[in-house]
This record gives C-alpha cells, sequence and structure tokens, in this order.
C-alpha cells in the first residue's frame, strides 16, 4: 500500500481538474466550497485546501514584469524607473471571450482600476496570448477620449497575462438602445430630438470620431457593435475589446500629418490565420462575412450595423446560427430603417443605408464623414446624402431664422396687396416667365449633365464590381490551394498517377471543399492539373467526366495567351505557369485564361487559375506540383440588361479584337456563327481610356468614356453608351489589366 504522501502525487491531474474547476468558478463570480469540490475525491480534501490557499495569497499582489524607461536631465542619478503598484479587493466584473475583468483598488493612488486577465484555460496557448498582448497594447497606444486609458501590464504570481485600465462606471450601449426602445412608443421615440435620443446619437457621433482615429492610426477595429462601447454616468464614450484589432496600410484619405502608423509590436493577426472571418456575425461587413482582407471600410459597415440597432432597437440581420446569418450579411439584403419604424427620421435612414453599402466603395469614404453627417443632422443642417423636399429647407430655414420668416411673411403680405393696385405687376409677371425660361433652359443643361453622368457613374461601378468578382475567385484559389490537405494530397498522386486510391482522396477533398464555399463563390465546376497537365480531381464529377485527360495544352495551364494544338511539339517541355513565372514573382502568380468556348454550347468561357506548391519540408525551395482552376461562364456575372463587355486584345477564336464576351441578347449559337464584335473605332477608344486609368493621373485623362454614337452590335440600335476597363487592383500590372471593358448604354435606345 502506498504511503499518503505517494497517493497525493499519483492524484496530480485530478487536482489540477479541481483548481480549474474551482478558478473558473471564481471568473464567473462563483463560490463553490473545498467540501463541495472534493465531494468524490475526499482523499484530496487537504492537499486542494492547501493549494486553494496558496492562490488566494498569490492572486492579492501583482508583478508587473516590464519596467517604464525615461531619459532625462532631471532624474540625475538614474536613467531607468520601476514602478509596481499594487492591486487588491478584487471583485467579479464580467467575462467576455478572451478574459475576465474584475474591478480592483490600486492602493497607491486609492482608486478604483478594472483588471483584465486571460482565462485560465486560454493562458497556455499561443495565438490566445498574442491576442491579448495586441489588445493591451492597441488599448494603451491609442491615445483619444475614446478609448479607456490603460494604466499597466503584468503578470500575475500564477503565470496569467494581465492588464489594468480605468474603471468606467455605467452601461453599454446595447443596454441604453433596448431601454430606449422599450421606455417610448414608436411615434414619440424621435419627436421633436427627444433628450435621451439625442444623447444616444452624440454617444454614436463620438464612437465615429474614435474609430476615424484608430483609422487614421492604421488600426481596424473588426468587432463594432453595441456591447462593444460603455457609455459612462458623466457622458463619457468609450470603444472596448480591441482583441481583434489589426494593422493595416493606411490609404491617403487616413494620413493625417502628425500621426504616425501604429504598427503593434506584438503582431496583428489576431489569432487567426486569416485576414478576414472574424467579429460578430450580425455586425459584421460583407468581406468580412467572406473572409476578406479587412479594411477601414468594414468598421464602417459594423457603425452602420450599429445606427440600424440605435434606430430599430433591433440587428439587421439575424438568423438559426452564425452560418445563416453571414449568409444573410452577404447577400446584403436587410429591411431598411424607415420600413421597421416608420417614425425613423429620412435623413438617418439614409445614412444607415449609405453607411451599410454592399460594395466597399458605396459606404463612407471615412468614419469621420459618417460623423460630420451626423452633426449635421443634429444641428438641423442638411446632410451629404439625402436630398430634401422644397417644404423641408423651407421649414428649416424659418426654424433657424424665426424673426426673418415672420418679417418676410409680413411684407409679402404687403407687397401683395400693393400689387393688386399697381400696374407694376404686370412689369413683375413678364420678368418672371423670363427668369423661368432660363430656369428651364438651365434645368435642360444640368438634366444633360447629369445624363453623361449617371452613364459614368454606372460604368465605373459595373467595371469595379466585375474586377471585384475576378479578384474574388483568385482569393478563394489561393485560400484552397495554400491548404495543406490538398498540397500533400496533389504531391501523392504526381508520385503515382496511377494509384486511383490516391485520386479518389484528392477528388474527395475537392468535394467537400466545393461545398463549403458554394454559397459564397458562383462558378463551374473545381478542377485540379497534375505537374503534367492531367486533370487529376473535378467537383462536381459528371456521366462525361474530364478526369485523367491532359489539358496541357490549355492557356489556364501554361499561360501563352492562347491554346496550343494538341500535337503541338512545346507540349513536352511546358510546366504549370511556366512562361508566367518569367514576369512575375512566385508570389504573384495568378491567372485568368483566354476566352474560350464552351464544347457544347459554345458560350464563351475563361479559366481563373493558381499555382499548387509543393508541402513545406527541411529540405529545398518549394516547387509548382500542379494548378487549380475554376472555368466561369462569362455570362454568370449577372450584367444588367443595359450592359455588356467585351475583349479588346486579339482573341484565340479569329485572331481579332473586339470580341462580345456577354450581352443580355446572346444565344445559344453553333460553331459556325460569326461571334459580334464592336467596331474598331471602340476598341481604340477603350484602349486609350485602359492606359490613362493604369496611369493613375486624373489630371492626365482626356478621353471621354462618353460614346454619343455607339451601335449595339448584337441589335444594332444606336444609343448613347459609356466604357470603362474592367481593372483589377492591387495587383500586379499584369494582371490589373485584363483586356475587358463594361459598356453601359442608355435603356429603350
Amino acid at each position: 500500500m502506498n504511503s499518503p504522501r505517494t497517493d497525493k502525487l499519483s492524484n496530480p491531474e485530478v487536482i489540477d481538474d479541481l483548481l480549474d474547476i474551482w478558478e473558473e468558478a471564481k471568473e464567473n463570480g462563483e463560490t463553490i466550497s473545498i467540501d463541495e469540490l472534493c465531494r468524490e475525491h475526499p482523499e484530496l480534501h487537504a492537499e486542494v485546501a492547501k493549494k486553494i490557499a496558496a492562490l488566494e495569497n498569490m492572486e492579492r499582489r501583482f508583478q508587473p514584469d516590464a519596467a517604464d524607461t525615461l531619459s532625462s536631465s532631471s532624474v540625475g542619478e538614474t536613467d531607468k524607473l520601476n514602478v509596481q503598484s499594487e492591486l487588491t479587493r478584487l471583485t467579479f466584473h464580467a467575462k467576455g471571450g478572451l478574459g475576465a475583468v474584475y474591478r480592483a483598488t490600486e492602493v497607491e493612488l486609492n482608486r478604483d482600476v478594472a483588471v483584465k486577465f486571460i482565462h485560465h484555460n486560454l493562458a497556455d496557448d499561443p495565438d490566445s496570448r498574442q491576442r491579448f498582448a495586441l489588445e493591451a497594447e492597441v488599448t494603451g497606444r491609442l491615445e483619444h477620449p475614446g478609448v479607456v486609458p490603460l494604466y499597466g501590464i503584468g503578470r500575475a504570481a500564477s503565470g496569467r497575462l494581465f492588464y489594468y485600465m480605468r474603471y468606467i462606471d455605467g452601461e453599454t450601449m446595447d443596454a441604453a438602445i433596448n431601454r430606449f426602445h422599450q421606455t417610448s412608443s414608436p411615434r414619440a421615440r424621435f419627436a421633436d430630438h427627444s433628450v435621451a435620443f439625442r444623447r444616444l446619437i452624440a454617444a454614436f457621433t463620438s464612437v465615429c470620431k474614435t474609430i476615424a482615429y484608430a483609422h487614421n492610426r492604421g488600426i481596424v477595429h473588426r468587432d463594432i457593435k453595441p456591447s462593444n462601447v460603455m457609455l459612462g454616468k458623466y457622458g463619457e464614450t468609450i470603444v472596448v475589446d480591441w482583441g481583434l484589432a489589426i494593422s493595416v496600410v493606411r490609404d491617403e484619405a487616413f494620413k493625417v500629418p502628425g500621426e504616425a502608423t501604429l504598427c503593434p509590436a506584438t503582431g496583428s493577426n489576431s489569432g487567426t490565420s486569416s485576414a478576414g472571418g472574424v467579429g460578430t456575425p450580425a455586425y459584421m461587413s460583407p468581406e468580412q462575412a467572406l473572409d476578406l482582407h479587412p479594411t477601414p471600410a468594414s468598421d464602417i459597415y459594423s457603425l452602420g450595423a450599429t445606427l440600424y440597432k440605435l434606430l430599430t432597437g433591433t440587428p439587421a440581420f439575424t438568423g438559426e446560427n452564425a452560418n445563416d446569418i453571414k449568409r444573410r450579411v452577404i447577400e446584403g439584403a436587410f429591411v431598411p430603417p424607415l420600413q421597421r419604424i416608420s417614425s425613423v427620421p429620412k435623413a438617418l435612414d439614409a445614412i444607415c443605408r449609405k453607411a451599410m453599402s454592399k460594395q466597399p466603395v458605396d459606404r463612407y469614404g471615412t468614419a469621420l464623414d459618417l460623423a460630420n453627417d451626423l452633426e449635421n443632422y443634429m444641428a438641423d443642417a442638411p446632410v451629404s446624402v439625402y436630398s430634401e423636399s422644397l417644404g423641408q429647407q423651407i421649414g428649416r430655414w424659418s426654424r433657424r431664422h424665426r424673426l426673418a420668416a415672420q418679417a418676410a411673411l409680413t411684407g409679402l403680405a404687403a407687397i401683395l396687396i400693393i400689387s393688386t393696385l399697381s400696374a407694376f405687376w404686370m412689369g413683375q409677371l413678364a420678368k418672371t416667365a423670363d427668369q423661368e425660361r432660363d430656369r428651364a433652359d438651365q434645368m435642360r443643361v444640368d438634366a444633360q449633365a447629369a445624363r453623361l453622368e449617371n452613364l459614368r457613374t454606372s460604368a465605373r461601378f459595373l467595371a469595379r464590381s466585375l474586377a471585384y468578382e475576378i479578384d474574388l475567385r483568385w482569393r478563394m484559389l489561393e485560400a484552397e490551394s495554400a491548404m495543406i490537405p490538398m498540397q500533400q494530397l496533389l504531391a501523392s498522386v504526381n508520385e503515382d498517377p496511377t494509384d486511383a486510391n490516391r485520386r479518389a482522396a484528392l477528388q474527395a477533398w475537392l468535394m467537400e471543399r466545393k461545398l463549403a464555399k458554394a454559397e459564397s463563390v458562383k462558378s463551374a465546376p473545381w478542377c485540379v492539373y497534375s505537374q503534367d497537365g492531367t486533370q487529376v480531381a473535378r467537383a462536381p464529377m459528371q456521366i462525361s467526366i474530364s478526369v485523367g485527360k491532359s489539358f496541357a495544352h490549355r492557356d489556364y495551364f501554361h499561360g501563352l495567351g492562347r491554346d496550343l494544338p494538341l500535337n503541338d511539339p512545346q507540349l513536352a517541355t511546358i510546366a504549370p505557369f511556366q512562361f508566367l513565372r518569367e514576369r512575375a514573382s512566385d508570389s504573384e502568380l495568378v491567372h485568368m485564361s483566354a476566352v474560350f468556348e464552351g464544347v457544347n454550347t459554345h458560350t464563351l468561357m475563361v479559366s481563373f487559375s493558381v499555382p499548387v506548391w509543393s508541402p513545406e519540408t527541411s529540405s529545398g525551395e518549394p516547387t509548382i506540383i500542379g494548378i487549380m482552376s475554376v472555368p466561369v461562364e462569362i455570362n454568370m456575372f449577372d450584367l444588367p440588361l443595359n450592359a455588356m463587355v467585351f475583349q479588346s486584345h486579339a482573341d484565340q477564336l479569329t485572331r481579332l479584337p473586339g470580341l462580345i464576351l456577354a450581352h443580355p441578347r446572346l444565344k445559344v449559337r453553333s460553331s459556325q456563327d460569326l461571334p459580334p464584335r464592336v467596331s474598331g473605332e471602340i476598341v481604340e477608344t477603350a484602349t486609350q481610356l485602359a492606359y490613362e486609368r493604369l496611369r493613375q493621373d486624373a489630371s492626365a485623362v482626356h478621353t471621354d468614356s462618353v460614346i454619343s454614337d455607339f451601335v449595339d452590335p448584337v441589335t444594332d440600335k444606336p444609343s448613347l453608351a459609356a466604357i470603362e476597363p474592367v481593372l483589377v487592383r492591387n495587383r500586379p500590372s499584369y494582371v490589373m489589366e485584363t483586356g475587358w471593358f463594361v459598356v453601359v448604354h442608355e435603356m429603350g435606345k
């Protein structure tokens, strides 16, 4: 029989589990006795009691592991000061996903502080520790009234990370919004700008300015929502929980002189391998739900979703689970605030819908622009996104100039009385008629200018949308091809292409990934090709399968800009992406193939492809072991009825430029039918436009994108139209310039 001491040492895992249960209960503000804790293990009562007593003693004092350093002639005897604070009387306050918050007293200054500990079960997880350290660093370095001041960081005697900050005595904005909508009727909530409503709008405007400051420092929050905003008792508005914040490259719109980009020393990946996909589904932007790289525009969308909750009392998107909510966010279909509550001011409804635009380019340029519109609304001034009626403009002028309005009414009455007695009235009528004619002429000029600008704007928007759809497929392929299972399975198939089991494993994996992304990206089948051009997997499989056939002659395999004949001698020496690697670095290898015809329907298609690299090993550089591609029917991009897409490059069908790639009137045709084309003059104009857009010098743009006498090659109908090149921004030049152009013409012409 073992001695009592030996028995204790034989149960270290049981003791650790009991201590975890005790500590988790303590973090949740609950108390559990040692008797209850050791009910099933009474023989461990004394040892557990001893360890709990030691933990309680250690939690009373904290030893910070960092010292502040300053260098000044006023210090004299030293250039390094060690600062130590003692925090006592900790009481549980709240719990989040990453840590628990306690209210405590800082002994030296006798003040209340908030102490945040990383959760015990996350203390040894490197990603969680990095997120916790990043949250502390970002909170401490964002010096703004809207960010809670951080007083210090450290590590408890038990080894758990913590930091402590100012204690905010108040409530979350979410609680304030719920109370606002529960204590007033829908009609009375926004009447005459009630005090409670003005306070909420003012607090939300402060949140927008805080986020604008963070964007100016190069920080994107990624989890803006009402529950992450604290409202103090004395008007404080604090944005909290920066645990998902990420550092991004600042655009010119966010660069203010004197403010440097904040580059956290602890990293900025927030514990995730993807740049997006994190946050709260009901408040995240469509690009976050699609796992795309976050930008300040993502935060602006979340601000709009927060404003939606403020105006309606409910989130814009709800669902049975997180995936269901994300799907609705990606679709962008939500009920406007004014349709949920008819008393919502129309200007605020317009502001909210602008911030929540599906496309990032359609949202406010900066969070400060959103704040400015809110301040203009509260000041009874016009807002940029809402056109008021003449009656509303007169009403505002009257409210802001009451004495002048009264005087104007009195004078108008006098003038009317006098005018009825004077022959001068006839002269005034003639003058008014002349003014109206002049106004009508000016309105016709303005209408024509608006007509042209509307066409230009529509063409630019459609070109950007098409570029976004192209880039979306590349990003999806880049993510999928970089997955370790894909690399390992394809490498295994390359080792023995005849092994049916190896190919079946790759096929099963590809089917699973295709189903997982079916809702995110519309495409034809996903295909994987080995390093010799053989198609080794296809999702979905069809009766007439192409797996096992060689496609090394296709442009999407070799990148020569055209398909090769099946008997071309070059095929014996071509490797995947061989010719693209001569003009691009390995990190920039993406390809959109030359346009080709579908075998059965003769519809025009294009294939997007990326290389698949060998799995990382300790020896040798990674090599390209095959490619992954998705072919797409160009008509799948869902063009509006008044739009078409053409190609300026010479195609591989007839070696001529101007081929119409997509058109709402194109139908299934035979191989003998010649494909329609735009004229040579249109191709020349389009090519010049693309050159000027690529120079990115607005002052150098001289070519007008509007064509006054455009003739539709499919319908032979003339109309007014605008042309815009499809440029995939943020990609290398050889990828950015696709050679595609959109044409938008007036309907009914």
